[in-house]
């Protein structure tokens, strides 16, 4: 991570007059707002990257403020100078895409001590005497959490070669924890051959714990009994498997094993059945390529089966050589935007400098495409596929249906003309990741590979077979200048050295240089599938020979930082197909995101006192008590509030709800109704409930009021999707203003005994006071008379629009034609406690005797 050291411009919006002095002696604040992951209320530089583009504002009391915006490290440095007075400032960090990001956890803290620990978005520092601070915040994406070490799911395909054939109770879903390490350590198996046949593409719905799994052409591997436009569903609940839905036109040529190893089929390879499939963040809707028809399929993703697709969208053509050779395959979702992936395969020029990585987005709210954001050439050097050579696949090729017999110049017919070794990658684009950074990590597969196994027969009527090494690969896509840029083609790090690329050519670039195997005598051992948990400080990859023993597959570990291979390699977890990519998709297991609320009481008492919002001269309350009940009315966790008058409620990190208590979109009611706390000695003692939802949400008071005078505030509310915080439940108090009414004599000014006068506060937004009917105004006090002095006194009034009612007048004095005086109460005037209103009455008759109400 970058050093904290950014700073930005920073641009004054002023109130229209200010009597406030400058405090030129402040010290400065830095900002950093970070992308949280995995909830545990601290920033972890790295898992968790600065967001760039956020706009911080830091207020002073009398509403000054400096605006700034973090640079790309999630920086920005705000300094008060001689644009804000009072040393003491609130500072709100604003999302930069509300509905796609929520506020992270944050931790409770009695100081701001810790810049690891995180604060919610709105905070308050004191920059008084030259003082500086430093506050770090968060925002998430709940699609992004994980629990540390979740399963992950993979596919072995298994073959249908004679004599190479595995039995049909053979598996093929199968699932292991992250750190699983060695030869098929910890392995669930999931499915099976006869359930499933040939699969590639796995989506995982977190919601409903569904595992989908899509049917895959490769050449000796059997669709299973959905054929080519199968996706199967996996419920981990119960272990049942079945079939989700079928993709219609996915394809027709069928297998036949018994004819040259299925030598026919190979010529539909990455052309026929399915591609990718990914499930959105929400859990609604399943996303799947149709190889065929080039199409992208929708589906309904909250049922085990789906009949038909929501809707089907055509994948535009890039502009390739030729129509025929735009290839999409892969699929990645992230922050709402659909990823998809293809290649310009060359098969029509067979000729290199036209194989190009295409990455379109497509937005689902409008059903259509928005843009391309790669568009690579496949034309780097690359690590070798097979280290003996002549012919090493050490590049890209066009697509092709024949093995070749030269490649690069060098002849690749061996002596041993009836085993021959040939690699020679052609590329699929088969997955997408999208990093918390926003970078992209791809997988390509092999398809020659898929084409011609291993040690099986490449031509029709000939014994003679070839063994093929996949040379896929493990990439990073950066961002310049608006779209993306490969790795190999200088966009990312170049992270390859000689000691931890297994000995590359100089001119191979690699972010990820760890995919080799055996020392080195495969440098590209990728399989295709790719999988992040963004928990995890490794990413995890389909590779051959996971744990250096041969015509193996598995999954392989890279360091997300430097892209070497992880401690322990990976986990072994087939033989079937040997180094010809007999492993499909990678997808990790996630649990949905946990949620939190909170987080601050206050006194409402600063300069601008009684106003309902959060000003930063006005004082935390300290040891609280706040409630929270579920819909039934139980009281379900208790907390108090810390030094700084924060609290939280969770069940993962403050832990101070039980899980089974604690779910998204239940109802619940947030109290301060702790007697004692109102009591002496109390913290709230003498104080009540501020103005309700002041306009700004961020930073105004939630408590409610429901009737009656010892009525305590409350915030009921349902709670959000998982993972979506409400850090905004807060509450402010006030010492309550006083209205002293004053009776006289109009002739004399001598005081009025014994006028009777209620007191009715405006609430049903109609103009006037009415006070009958279902929708009339509130009744605030249970009525006075004047006494000796004229006076008649209503305490506990809070700001707002009230009517002082005259409904009877001592003997000898007249009633006021309009007995109703309206009197506003404002954060101005109800500063004088108390509020004196002095009212009139004429001598005259007829009268009542005095204190007659």
């Amino acid at each position: 991570m970058a050093a904290l050291s950014a700073s930005v411009a920073v641009t004054a919006v002023l109130p229209a007059a200010s009597a406030a002095v400058a405090d030129a002696g402040d010290g400065s604040l830095t900002v950093r707002v970070v992308r949280e992951v995995n909830a545990n209320g601290k920033w972890d530089d790295v898992l968790e990257p600065g967001l760039g583009g956020v706009k911080v504002v830091l207020t002073d009391t009398a509403g000054a403020s400096v605006t700034g915006t973090t640079e790309a490290d999630g920086t920005v440095r705000l300094v008060p100078g001689d644009r804000l007075a009072g040393g003491k400032y609130r500072v709100e960090v604003k999302n930069p895409e509300p509905g796609i990001l929520f506020p992270g956890f944050a931790l409770p803290k009695d100081d701001l001590g810790d810049p690891r620990t995180l604060s919610s978005d709105v905070e308050f520092v004191d920059l008084a005497g030259g003082r500086n601070a430093e506050v770090t915040t968060s925002f998430w994406n709940p699609g992004d959490y994980c629990q540390k070490n979740a399963d992950l799911v993979t596919a072995c395909i298994k073959s249908d070669v004679p004599g190479m054939s595995d039995p049909a109770t053979a598996r093929t879903l199968v699932s292991h924890p992250y750190n699983a390490r060695g030869n098929d350590a910890e392995t669930t198996d999931l499915s099976t051959k006869a359930q499933t046949g040939s699969l590639w593409g796995i989506g995982y719905s977190k919601q409903k714990k569904w595992i989908f799994s899509s049917a895959f052409a490769k050449r000796g591997a059997n669709y299973g009994p959905g054929g080519p436009g199968a996706i199967y569903l996996s419920d981990r609940s119960t272990g049942e498997l079945s079939r989700f839905t079928t993709v219609p036109d996915a394809g027709s040529t069928p297998h036949d094993a018994d004819t040259d190893m299925d030598l026919a089929f190979r010529t539909v390879v990455g052309k026929e059945s399915l591609g990718d499939v990914d499930v959105s963040e929400d859990g609604e809707d399943l996303y799947v390529v149709n190889l065929k028809d080039k199409k992208l399929y929708r589906y309904d993703a909250t049922g085990k089966t789906a009949s038909a697709p929501r809707a089907s969208y055509p994948i535009p053509d890039p502009g390739c050589s030729s129509a025929g050779d735009w290839r999409p395959f892969g699929l990645g979702i992230q922050d709402g935007t659909v990823y998809v992936g293809g290649v310009c395969s060359g098969e029509s020029t067979q000729n290199r400098d036209d194989l190009r990585a295409v990455i379109q987005t497509f937005a689902p709210a409008s059903g259509s495409f928005t843009g391309t954001v790669m568009n690579e050439k496949l034309t780097y050097p690359r690590g070798r596929a097979n280290l003996p050579g002549p012919c090493y696949g050490d590049k890209w090729y066009p697509w092709r249906t024949t093995v070749p017999n030269t490649q690069d110049g060098a002849d690749c017919k061996s002596a041993q003309e009836m085993a021959r070794e040939v690699p020679n990658p052609t590329p699929l684009l088969s997955d997408i990741v999208v990093d918390t950074d926003g970078e992209l990590i791809l997988g390509f597969r092999d398809r020659y590979a898929d084409q011609y196994g291993s040690y099986i027969v490449y031509e029709a009527g000939s014994p003679r077979t070839v063994q093929t090494f996949a040379g896929g690969d493990l990439n990073r896509a950066c961002k310049k200048g608006g779209t993306f840029v490969l790795d190999a083609n200088g966009g990312c790090a170049d992270n390859a050295t000689p000691a931890n690329s297994g000995n590359q050519a100089e001119d191979v670039k690699e972010f990820y240089p760890g995919e080799f195997r055996l020392g080195g005598y495969h440098q590209e051992a990728a399989l295709g599938g790719v999988t992040l948990s963004k928990v995890e400080e490794t990413v995890a990859a389909a590779v051959y020979d996971p744990v250096d023993v041969v015509h193996t597959s598995g999954t392989g570990f890279f360091d997300r930082a430097d892209g070497t291979v992880a401690a322990g390699m990976g986990n072994q977890l087939t033989n079937s197909f040997g180094k010809a990519g007999g492993l499909g998709d990678l997808e990790v297991l996630c649990d949905e995101a946990p949620f939190q609320i909170g987080n601050r009481v206050w006194y409402d008492n600063g300069k601008n006192m009684k106003d309902g919002r959060q000003d930063p001269d006005e004082k935390p309350v300290a040891g609280a008590t706040v409630n929270l009940y579920d819909r039934a009315g139980k009281k379900i966790a208790t907390t108090k509030t810390n030094a700084r008058g924060e609290y939280y409620f969770d069940s993962t990190l403050v832990k101070n709800v039980e899980p089974e208590d604690w779910g998204a979109g239940r109802e619940y009611v947030v109290r301060m109704d702790n007697p004692a706390d109102y009591e002496p000695g109390g913290p709230l003692d003498g104080w009540m409930p501020t103005q309700f939802d002041q306009g700004d949400t961020a930073a105004n008071s939630k408590g409610r009021t429901g009737p009656g005078e010892d009525a305590y505030p409350f915030y009921g509310f349902s709670a959000g999707g998982p993972g979506e915080n409400d850090h905004d439940i807060d509450f402010g108090f006030v010492e309550p203003t006083r209205i002293v009414l004053t009776k006289k004599d109009s002739r004399t000014g001598e005081a009025v005994l014994g006028a009777v006068f209620q007191l009715w506060r405006e609430s049903n937004g109609r103009p006037g006071l009415q006070r009958t009917g279902p929708d009339r105004d509130t009744r605030a006090d249970a009525g006075c008379a004047t006494d000796s002095r004229g006076t008649c006194t209503f305490t506990r009034i809070q700001v707002g629009s009230y009517y002082l009612v005259e409904t009877d007048v001592p003997e000898g004095y007249l009633k006021p034609e309009n007995p109703v005086t309206p009197l506003e109460v404002t954060t101005r005037n109800c500063k004088n406690n108390p509020l004196e209103v002095t009212l009139t009455n004429k001598p005259g008759e007829p009268g009542k005797k005095n204190g007659q109400r």
